[in-house]
C-alpha cells in the first residue's frame, strides 16, 4: 500500500514513477569504455610529466675501427622511479638495464656487439672492438615505472671509421713548366673507410679536368685517386704564388699545385709542390748586314781585313826614310791621300 498512497494526497499532480529498468548489455559496454578512456587520458597527462627528456649521444662522434664506442642515454623522469632501460640495434635489442628485478643488467647476443658489463649501467653501454658492420643505426628505450609506465625512445646513427694513416702522394712529370707546356699529375690517398674526397687546385683555384678512379683493399678500405692532364695556359701563371712569399705573382711566376683529402668533417690533410719556370739560357744575337751597307766583296780578304791593310800600307810609306830629298807637299800630299782613302 505504500507504493500509491501520495496518489491520494489533494492537490498533488504527481504520479506514480515508473519502476527503474536494469542497466542493459549496451549500457555497460558504455559505461565502461567512458571509464577507460578516462583512466587513458590520466594517464597520459601523468605519463607526459614523468618523462621529460630522452636523449642517446655516441662517444666518439666517429668511432674507428677496432676502438670502443660508449652509447650514452640520457633522460630525465622528473622524480618518477625508473622501470627499464633497453639499447637496440636497428630492431633487436641487446642490452637491457631493470632496476626492479635480478640481475638488473641484460645481455643479448649480438653478432658484432661485444658489452663491456663492467662499465655499463642504467645510463650507457659500453661496446669494445667495434668493426665496420656496426656502422647504423641505435636506439635507447626509456620506460618510467608505475603508474605511468610512459615510455620515450631516440635514436642515433653510429659510425665506424678507418682514417688514413698519412696525408695523400702528389706527383708530377716535371718539377719545371712554362706556358705552353702540359701538366701531368697524379694524387692518390691512403686506405680509409669511407673513402677521401680529393681536390686538386692550382694556385688555389680548382682544376675539374682530371680523371678519378678508386681501389679497395683486402682488408675493405678504400684508396681513391686523380689523374690530372692539363694544358698550361699564361692565365694559370698570372693568379699563382711566388715560392715561400704566400703572395700573388706577376705573369709567368710558380705555380703552386696541392692535393687535398677530406672524410667529412673527421679528417683533411694536404700535400702540394711548388712547380717554378724553368731559367733557359740566353739565346745569342745574330749580327747581320744588309746589300746596301756592303762595301766590299766577301770573296778573298774581309772588307775590313782589306781596308785595315791599306791603312797600315799607308802609314808604312808616310814614316820611310829615303835619300833623296822629298818636297813636303808631296809628303802631305801622300799622307792626306792616305787619310782620305782611311776616312772612305
Amino acid at each position: 500500500m505504500m507504493g500509491n498512497w501520495y496518489g491520494a494526497l489533494p492537490g498533488t499532480s504527481c504520479t506514480a514513477p515508473r519502476p527503474s529498468r536494469p542497466i542493459g548489455g549496451g549500457g555497460l559496454k558504455r559505461f565502461i569504455s567512458i571509464g577507460i578512456l578516462l583512466q587513458i587520458i590520466a594517464n597520459c597527462d601523468y605519463g607526459f610529466g614523468a618523462i621529460r627528456s630522452v636523449k642517446l649521444v655516441v662517444e666518439p662522434a666517429a668511432v674507428r675501427r677496432g676502438q670502443h664506442a660508449t652509447l650514452r642515454c640520457l633522460y630525465d623522469l622528473d622524480d618518477s622511479p625508473l622501470y627499464s632501460v633497453k639499447f637496440y640495434r636497428g630492431l633487436r635489442e641487446f642490452y637491457r638495464y631493470s632496476p626492479g628485478q635480478q640481475p638488473s643488467m641484460k645481455i643479448f647476443p649480438f653478432p658484432g656487439i661485444n658489452v663491456d658489463a663492467a662499465h655499463s649501467d642504467n645510463r650507457q653501454v659500453v661496446i669494445r672492438n667495434v668493426g665496420f658492420g656496426l656502422s647504423g643505426n641505435f636506439s635507447c628505450e626509456v620506460t618510467a615505472d608505475a603508474p605511468s609506465f610512459s615510455t620515450a625512445t631516440e635514436h642515433i646513427s653510429m659510425q665506424v671509421v678507418e682514417l688514413p694513416d698519412s696525408g695523400p702522394t702528389l706527383w708530377t712529370e716535371h718539377t719545371r713548366y712554362e706556358p705552353g707546356d702540359v701538366l701531368r699529375a697524379n694524387c692518390t690517398s691512403q686506405p680509409s673507410r669511407p673513402k677521401a674526397e680529393l681536390t686538386l687546385t692550382l694556385n688555389n683555384m680548382v682544376v675539374y679536368t682530371s680523371h678519378e678512379e678508386t681501389r679497395t683493399t683486402t682488408d675493405n678500405l678504400i684508396s681513391s685517386s686523380l689523374t690530372l692532364r692539363l694544358h698550361l695556359q699564361s692565365s694559370h701563371f698570372g693568379s699563382g704564388l711566388m715560392p715561400g712569399m704566400g703572395g700573388p705573382s706577376a705573369a709567368g711566376g710558380a705555380l703552386l699545385l696541392r692535393c687535398t683529402a677530406t672524410i667529412g668533417k673527421l679528417y683533411e690533410q694536404y700535400t702540394e709542390l711548388e712547380l717554378g719556370v724553368p731559367q733557359r739560357d740566353p739565346i745569342p744575337a745574330r749580327v747581320t748586314s744588309s746589300s746596301a751597307t756592303r762595301i766590299f766583296p766577301s770573296a778573298g780578304l774581309g772588307g775590313w781585313s782589306f781596308l785595315l791593310l791599306t791603312a797600315l800600307l799607308a802609314l808604312a810609306l808616310c814614316n820611310k826614310p829615303s835619300l833623296a830629298p822629298i818636297s813636303p807637299r808631296l809628303v802631305g800630299s801622300s799622307c792626306s791621300s792616305s787619310g782620305e782613302a782611311l776616312r772612305r
